[in-house]
């Protein structure tokens, strides 16, 4: 008689592997169409140095260009060098941004199941528990609805790169404490080094939030490996792991307090020039932010608030509006729970604290905008940890139950994911889902405005924008952008004039909106029949923005406004006083890119004896160069060892003397 066949189980580390495999494919998939999608937003702020000096085909051309970052002082120039893998120039296609910022999402979701078998094994878990607890937990992130606004906006690559060193830190620390619990010192530094030293750096030159990867070490340390449970409880040597932890973890947190509190006057201006609540209501507002940032989370939609959710309410004390001080509470609430249970559920509380401790830059007193999704990218890893853990290891409901549980959540947040990155994928009803979501959002109406004005639909988008003027009067990027749909229809009435005039002389922000838009409307002047917008009513909103208090302490946005008024007296055909308004915007701020300009705009426009004389004027002007250091006066320094701005300036005075030369001729 014949034996019935033995199968044999499938090894745990192949079946976890195949388990990884099938959320990453699902993640591509759910992530794929999404390809199809435009830059947005901040995209085309950060980009474009990609071909401001030409093609990035050389060395001097890379270092000049990853010099170029503006999102902060140090530039990110790590991310800024990642951009290289998709364009060497610009404009570029967005694709193949998209198409790196899905391959860095599913890499960091590998990371972060290594990390969490590393934590749960640790932690004396069973390697098959842990490693199943790892492909779940890491999948609940990877295909969670949320990242997909980091995932899909080009330049939070610069968030997934931060969270993709400080994964990586992570994981040498914790291999480096495992070689010293075995007595292997050297090669235990060796590892936590370049760790938390090498990989921190990296980190924080993608995005400063990944400067808090030792803070992150601190909280592993404390919560999981001196954890009564844990294999490396008081296995450090005394005195050199304390040296160690000095140098490594403790030393660049209290630089970076150090840091902050020498800016608190600059973060206090401002909150003062370009921001319309205080640091304290900035405080208050947060608690409310982060607890929908956790509502959101923990109850997935297929459609939020996108990239444009500027209309958040500002706290202005603890009972206004009323949701203030329950969030608060909470927040206190869920800190305090961390602590209680740090012994009994520790992974409960690294997630607690791994999520608060991520939020401590963007949400907290430093002067950004009140409200974006990617802020949650990192501080999330570990959110779904406990989650994971407790659907691998609980003893009810059955295995079977646990594991259709399991199926499902994921194959939920996949389906959501994928509704999300199809909207992704088509720009214009992206546009109207956000503007419908966001009803008083100034940007997501004038995004959607501005979609129906490419497709030639100036009446619905200056419908749109006299919808949003009423609700949000002296918005300057709503003013001008509802006179430019009016002046594509032939004509700008006097009142919308004096809207647009109203907007400029009294904001605190727009001055780049405003610069742009006045730009444009010079440049297309000779071009577009817009009965009410002639040169004299726009020099009279340029006007406007110099009465503007705002623009008048800064040196910047002054020096915008009085070379735009230069602008307009070059197209007016008067060189002489457009001569005289680009000296005094030079006097302002001798920026010689921007006497460059000036000097090719005089000479294209047929002025070229101005031009020289502009040239002449701006070399008799002390030498200029921004102030502190970071990352523009790094660029500005390099630029001039490389003879950059003389060369340029040699170039320009040659072609300028050769049209004075022909003119003569003439």
């Amino acid at each position: 008689m014949s034996r019935a066949p033995r199968f044999r189980a499938v090894p745990t580390d192949l079946a976890a592997c195949l388990g990884l495999a099938v959320v990453l494919i699902l993640g591509w998939l759910a992530y794929r169409p999404g390809l199809t999608g435009s830059f947005l937003f901040d995209d085309w702020a950060n980009l474009p140095p990609l071909g401001a000096h030409g093609p990035v085909d050389s060395w001097r051309a890379v270092v000049t260009y990853v010099l170029s970052g503006v999102a902060s002082a140090t530039g990110r120039p790590v991310a800024m060098l990642s951009f290289l893998i998709d364009a060497n120039n610009w404009p570029a296609a967005p694709e193949p941004f998209k198409y790196t910022n899905i391959l860095i999402h599913l890499l960091n979701g590998a990371l972060l199941t290594w990390l969490i078998l590393r934590l749960s094994r640790t932690l004396g878990v069973s390697h098959a528990r842990a490693a199943w607890a790892a492909v779940l937990g890491a999948g609940l992130w990877l295909l969670h609805p949320l990242m997909v606004s980091t995932t899909l906006f080009v330049v939070q690559r610069m968030a997934m790169l931060a969270a993709t060193f400080v994964l990586g830190g992570l994981l040498c620390y914790l291999q480096g404490r495992r070689l010293i619990a075995a007595g292997r010192w050297t090669g235990g530094y060796l590892w936590m080094t370049t760790g938390i030293g090498l990989f921190g750096i990296l980190a924080a030159l993608s995005k400063e939030n990944g400067a808090l990867l030792p803070l992150f070490a601190l909280v592993v340390e404390w919560i999981v490996l001196q954890h009564p449970s844990s294999s490396m409880r008081n296995t450090a040597p005394t005195l050199g792991w304390r040296v160690w932890k000095t140098v490594f973890l403790y030393a660049p947190l209290a630089l970076l307090t150090t840091y902050l509190l020498a800016h608190v006057p600059n973060m206090l201006e401002g909150y003062s020039k370009v921001r319309d609540f205080t640091v304290g209501e900035r405080l208050l507002t947060e608690g409310r932010v982060v607890v929908h940032y956790l509502a959101l989370l923990l109850v997935p939609h297929a459609y939020t608030a996108g990239l444009y959710d500027d209309d958040i309410a500002v706290s202005t004390s603890l009972w206004h509006p009323w949701t203030t001080l329950p969030a608060v509470i909470l927040i206190l609430g869920l800190l305090l729970l961390g602590w209680k249970v740090r012994k009994r559920y520790p992974i409960l509380a690294l997630a607690i604290f791994f999520y608060f401790g991520g939020q401590l830059l963007e949400s907290t007193f430093i002067p950004l905008e009140l409200y974006f999704e990617h802020r949650n990218y990192l501080p999330a890893t570990m959110l779904f940890y406990p989650l994971a853990f407790w659907l691998v290891t609980a003893k009810r409901p059955s295995p079977w139950v646990r594991t259709l549980i399991s199926i499902g959540i994921l194959a939920m947040l996949g389906t959501f994911t994928w509704a999300r990155a199809t909207l992704w994928g088509n720009p214009f009803e992206q546009a109207a889902v956000w503007a419908r979501e966001n009803p008083r959002s100034p940007r997501a109406q004038t995004n959607l405005a501005l979609h129906w004005m490419r497709r030639g639909n100036y009446v619905i988008a200056a419908r749109l924008l006299q919808r949003a003027s009423q609700a949000h009067p002296g918005n300057v990027m709503i003013e001008l952008n509802l006179m430019s749909a009016h002046c594509r229809m032939g004509r700008v009435a006097p009142r919308e004039l004096e809207r647009a005039r109203r907007a400029l002389a009294h904001s605190k922000i727009g001055n780049r909106v405003a610069y742009n838009a006045i730009s444009r409307f010079i440049h297309h002047y000779k071009t577009t029949q817009c009965t009410g917008l002639d040169l004299n009513a726009l020099d009279g909103l340029v006007l406007a923005a110099l009465d503007n208090p705002h623009v008048r302490s800064s040196r910047g946005w002054l020096q915008d406004m009085l070379a735009l008024r230069g602008e307009l007296r070059v197209a007016q055909g008067e060189p002489a006083q457009a001569v005289f308004l680009f000296k005094e915007s030079l006097h302002t701020r001798p920026r010689p890119d921007a006497a460059l300009f000036e000097a090719s705009l005089l000479g294209s426009a047929g002025y070229p004896s101005d031009g020289v004389a502009l040239l002449d004027y701006f070399e008799t002007l002390p030498q200029w160069s921004p102030s502190g250091f970071n990352v523009r006066r790094l660029r500005y320094l390099w630029l001039k060892h490389e003879g950059y701005y003389s060369d340029e300036i040699a170039r320009i005075r040659r072609l300028l003397v050769k049209d004075v030369a022909e003119q003569s001729q003439k």
